[in-house]
């Protein structure tokens, strides 16, 4: 615990700006300011200058509202304007007397001390949300060139929960835990204990009293999140985040549901685009097809064993292996190799003819050997003296990172992707190995700056450029993407992964939340390579299991490399070395099943993901995203939810034949297998044998599948009094969504239930389009009277 009489006492000045919403602060001797500026009556954004004036003056995060994106060069912070949120009003008002000031919206208030270093006490309902620790609540160390912000930490446990973070390993709750953000190239990692991984987002929500908060931390630097793993008797129990940045400007997101939060935090960072339809199907891949020397071939045998096993596939992902120089072994962007795959138009054409999409992947750096390394070298981040290219360790050799913060830079990977991938008939671009690794922490950007502070933005902008050069080939239908590392504000562009897990039953736990989290950060369109990327061939039962998890996320890839596979250069057979749906005769009416299961699905998965466009909400969430009141929901890491409906139990235990999970409170669950209902607010246990996979439906919910064509409603009502809607949502499912509502492109309807005792009554509301002819489906058990009514 920390004592009062340990607060350094000191002055604050502050004045008002009534031009920017804001409250300005210094001290004293220093020449620190510190600004709090009111953007709604929510959302509230903290600046800390040790200078006195800005040093880190752009954001690649914070959107522009009409555009849904920011530029190449960023937005300048100071001009970010108030947000207007349905004609909320920004207006607040300030109590002070000579002790305090308090800043109070219509929802929130800060109180700080002014004989006290600046410190912030957040409050809600006469109630204490949360505190900058009073004693080292602000400070900058500028002799190693670090900044903490440090916040009180209550000493209850159980009074609070951390969530988001991004991809980060570990329970669903990030409590006692210290996380870094750098984008790390993590091959094979532990998904309960590797950090860092992938991703820089640094952003986290809190529960505490059934009342959520984000933080979001606005900086592209390498930074620490120590959740409550420090402890110094001198300052109390705290939490603290640690940068880099030279500069601190976060924003507190108010709630009060979690839902709240995600909808304010992607407001500020961007929504995701809408996918194509196609992204929902079976995605093929693994590194040995075109790592093979008889690529083409092998590309084609995959094609062939879709038809032969009589699977439907509608996206492959083609590895780097078509650009590895047959000579060297090297791997070189853009670059076909002509011996591994003679003819590139063969093979996008059989791909095309097989009704599959085609994914190619591209690497942001060059090795030295590349044919173009030399015409390149203006467009490398550079060395300290920059003089020339920056050099490191990358794929087997000495590569220099492309900087994607020069112009020239991105028109020329702009021009790459169009000549050298789409011109020959690749579909979209797959980001991989996009983490700027880069350890000279002096290496030079384009615009002077060092990599230290533009290593996520360099991730963002390789995107959005591949982004662009999509757009710009074909603008009439949608861009599609994938990358594997991004920072807060990279889901305006695609979708994203877990990156290389390693195969095991620990992996296909721990992924789950690992998952969950992701997209409690604003990333919705996220998956998991299905069987693991790295490491020995999965069982049969562990990859009938991991195919039965994986079903349920919106992106379904099967994907694996095994350096230990047939390397055989004459090799015509295929040894079934790689992760495939066919590899295990024996479970393929299995797997069969789920695929099957998937499909039936797709008019419910395509409704969440316009929901995700438009609201930024996660398309798997936790159960504590829809049941935040109960305790035993805020830690429950291995369950999670499809949208507001599904309760997904997968199993995660070699040799299981039964699960035991805990049923969320306040409402009650439809066995989806056996109709049988269940009270909330219990553990119960039922059968998973390997040819079950638990899943459990929401009472209230309205389930739309797609049976042998035909739409069908599966309704689950209420048992005694309720009322429950969903939005169902349609469209050709390819071409951009800016659609004209007089042609009909798009068809949404809102379908209500409500139920008593008595009776049931079912409306469908044509909001846009037409209406669908939808076949409707009770519960075995249900002897209720219903009614159809068109709204």
């Amino acid at each position: 615990m920390f004592y009062e009489d340990s607060i350094q006492h000191v002055t604050l000045h502050w004045t008002r700006d009534d031009k920017t919403n804001s409250i300005i602060f210094s001290q004293d001797n220093s020449s620190t300011k510190y600004i709090i500026t009111v953007l709604t009556n929510n959302l509230i954004r903290i600046r800390v200058w040790p200078k006195g004036t800005p040093v880190t003056t752009r954001t690649w995060a914070i959107v522009d509202h009409e555009t849904n994106d920011v530029p190449y060069e960023g937005r300048l912070r100071h001009e970010i304007p108030i947000i207007k949120n349905n004609n909320e009003s920004c207006f607040f008002k300030i109590l002070n007397d000579k002790n305090q000031v308090i800043l109070s919206t219509e929802k929130l208030t800060c109180k700080i001390h002014l004989h006290k270093p600046f410190a912030i006490t957040w409050i809600i309902n006469n109630e204490i949300l949360l505190q900058d620790n009073p004693i080292c609540g602000y400070q900058y160390d500028d002799s190693i060139q670090q900044f903490r912000h440090t916040l009180s930490r209550p000493y209850i446990e159980n009074e609070y929960y951390y969530y988001g973070l991004g991809e980060k390993s570990g329970p669903i709750d990030k409590k006692f835990r210290r996380y870094r953000m750098r984008n790390m190239d993590a091959m094979g990692y532990n998904a309960e204990y590797s950090d860092p991984l992938y991703k820089h987002i640094p952003f986290y929500i809190t529960l505490r009293h059934d009342r959520a908060f984000g933080l979001f931390y606005d900086t592209t630097y390498d930074c620490t999140f120590d959740m409550g793993c420090e402890i110094n008797n001198y300052f109390g129990n705290m939490l603290y985040f640690e940068t880099k940045d030279p500069d601190l400007d976060y924003y507190f997101i108010n709630g009060p549901l979690i839902e709240h939060v995600i909808e304010q935090y992607t407001k500020l960072t961007g929504h995701c685009p809408l996918a194509p339809k196609w992204t929902l199907g079976y995605l093929g891949s693994a590194m040995k097809y075109t790592d093979s020397l008889n690529a083409q071939n092998m590309l084609k045998k995959f094609i062939d064993n879709c038809l032969k096993y009589n699977i439907e596939c509608t996206g492959f992902h083609l590895s780097s292996g078509y650009s590895m120089n047959s000579d060297d072994g090297k791997r070189y962007v853009f670059i076909w190799d002509k011996k591994r795959v003679p003819s590139p138009l063969t093979v996008t054409k059989n791909f095309h003819q097989a009704g599959m999409k085609i994914l190619a992947n591209i690497k942001p750096a060059m090795l030295t050997t590349h044919p173009d390394f030399n015409e390149c070298r203006s467009l490398f981040i550079q060395d300290e003296y920059k003089n020339q290219p920056d050099l490191a360790p990358f794929w087997g050799g000495l590569g220099a990172h492309l900087d994607f913060t020069n112009p020239n830079t991105v028109e020329w990977w702009k021009n790459q992707i169009i000549t050298k991938l789409l011109a020959n008939g690749i579909d979209c671009t797959w980001n991989d190995n996009n983490e700027f690794n880069i350890q000279n922490s002096h290496a030079k950007c384009f615009n002077g700056q060092l990599i230290e502070s533009m290593r996520s933005i360099q991730t963002i902008l390789m995107v959005k450029a591949s982004y662009d050069a999509q757009i710009t080939t074909n603008s009439k239908s949608r861009p599609w993407l994938l990358t594997r590392a991004a920072c807060s504000g990279t889901q305006r562009y695609g979708g994203t992964w877990t990156g290389d897990n390693y195969c095991s039953w620990h992996t296909l736990k721990y992924n789950i939340p690992m998952g969950l989290n992701l997209s409690l950060s604003g990333f919705p369109l996220i998956g998991h390579d299905i069987g693991g990327f790295a490491g020995e061939k999965p069982s049969l039962e562990l990859f009938v299991r991991w195919i039965q998890n994986g079903i349920f996320h919106p992106r379904f890839c099967v994907h694996s490399w095994r350096p230990n596979q047939n390397q055989n250069q004459n090799q015509n057979d295929d040894d079934n070395s790689e992760n495939s749906l066919w590899m295990y005769p024996d479970a393929l009416p299995l797997i069969y099943d789920a695929l099957n299961f998937r499909k039936r699905l797709q008019p419910y998965l395509y409704s969440l993901l316009h929901e995700a466009m438009i609201t930024g909400h996660p398309i798997i969430r936790p159960t504590v995203y829809h049941f935040q009141s109960d305790i035993k929901c805020r830690n429950q890491s291995f369950e999670f939810l499809l949208g507001p409906w599904l309760l997904v139990a997968s199993v995660y235990e070699e040799h299981a034949i039964s699960r035991t999970l805990y049923l969320p409170s306040g409402t009650k669950w439809y066995n989806f297998w056996t109709d049988e209902i269940y009270n909330g607010g219990q553990m119960i246990t039922v059968s998973a044998t390997l040819d079950m996979f638990p899943l459990f439906v929401r009472e209230g919910a309205l389930l739309p599948f797609e049976i042998e064509e035909h739409l069908e409603i599966r309704v689950y009502p209420f048992e005694e009094d309720g009322t429950s809607e969903f939005n169902l949502y349609d469209d050709d499912g390819e071409t951009m969504n800016d659609y004209n509502e007089s042609e009909g492109k798009f068809d949404l309807q809102t379908i209500r239930l409500s139920c008593n005792q008595r009776q049931i009554r079912i409306e469908p509301f044509v909001i846009v389009g037409k209406s669908k002819a939808i076949q409707w489906r009770f519960p075995t058990n249900e002897k209720r009277f219903y009614e159809i009514t068109e709204g």
